[in-house]
């Protein structure tokens, strides 16, 4: 059975949607950017009583690690959406319903970096870091990987190499957090070293869109 061309006015619900989809992602990603800063401790010395800005790096040492690589991974997952919707031209329920997965993992996420703050480093804590920022990665890839399929959802100015390019782009954060999960059941250190290997799915994956393309 062929596929029912879409009518002018649900065009333009569908472009209005991805606005206002995209505004709400902006808005929690933002909400997130400053919850993870308000976890860092107080610059109050807990012995002399004064301010000292080195208590960041003294008494919570562990914590500052976990504030930047949430800080950072928080940013670049905003980056990597701003790049597949700014390729998109409207939405459709599918796609809108990944794109709040991701938000919704995005959330989990602080709230498990804030369990690891409260339980030094609890295990549980740490895989549920790994966990939520993997699916939350993955829910990304899927969205685009939906969107790429659906032709009228993505601007006619994107290639298919474009598009693969993309994928393989965002695709390195998540397979990182995958790889770090059993790192949590070893410990903190060794969890916060894994993360390294986002360098070397980045590095192959790159590799491989080079291969493919190259091939054709």
């Amino acid at each position: 059975m062929p596929k029912k061309e879409k009518t002018h006015a649900q065009i333009e619900r569908d472009a209005q949607q991805l606005r206002r989809l995209h505004t709400l992602m902006d808005v929690v990603f933002g909400v997130l950017l400053i919850r993870v800063f308000m976890l860092l401790p107080h610059l109050t010395n807990p012995e002399s009583g004064k301010v000292d800005p080195l208590v960041i790096f003294t008494e919570g040492g562990s914590n500052f690690i976990m504030f930047v690589i949430g800080f950072v991974l928080i940013t670049i997952y905003w980056f990597q959406n701003n790049k597949t919707t700014g390729n998109l031209v409207s939405t459709d329920g599918k796609h809108a319903m990944l794109s709040l997965l991701q938000l919704f993992f995005l959330l989990l996420y602080l709230y498990s970096v804030r369990l690891d703050m409260e339980t030094d480093s609890d295990v549980l804590a740490l895989f549920m870091q790994s966990v939520s920022l993997a699916l939350a990665g993955f829910a990304g890839v899927a969205a685009w990987a939906y969107a790429t399929k659906h032709p009228d959802l993505v601007s006619d100015a994107v290639s298919a190499e474009e598009a693969n390019e993309l994928k393989n782009s965002i695709l390195s954060e998540p397979l990182a957090a995958a790889f770090t999960i059993p790192f949590a059941f070893i410990g903190p250190l060794e969890w916060n070293l894994s993360w390294l290997s986002v360098i070397v799915f980045g590095i192959f994956l790159k590799k491989k869109h080079k291969k493919k393309f190259e091939t054709n």
